[in-house]
């Protein structure tokens, strides 16, 4: 067994540095102007019974994406539930000019 100085970047063999490496990319891929998103890291370390030197060591990482915001009006029935109007179709794009800008 080597010794490795323990950083972020060592624990758990280096996979939590990973996995923060992993999530950057989807952060800042839904993040738009103004929004914010955050990761949390938390490590855990403890004791290994019977012994004075060993530690195990978890961590869990937790991103926060921008939340989605949207709103619609729903109607509560004589059974308390929930029911909205069925989704309406979008209508559909037409491009009226070519390339050139000409019809």
């Amino acid at each position: 067994m080597s010794e490795v100085k323990m950083t972020l970047a060592t624990i758990c063999g280096g996979e939590m540095d990973e996995e923060f490496q992993s999530c950057i990319p989807a952060l800042l891929s839904q993040l738009r102007q103004g929004q914010k998103a955050s990761i949390a890291i938390t490590i855990d370390f403890k004791r290994v019974e019977n012994t004075s030197t060993m530690v195990t060591t978890a961590y869990s990482l937790t991103p926060k994406f921008p939340a989605v915001k949207k709103a619609s009006i729903c109607r509560v029935t004589g059974d308390n539930k929930l029911t909205t109007d069925a989704p309406q179709e979008r209508p559909k794009v037409v491009n009226m000019f070519n390339e050139g800008g000409k019809e």
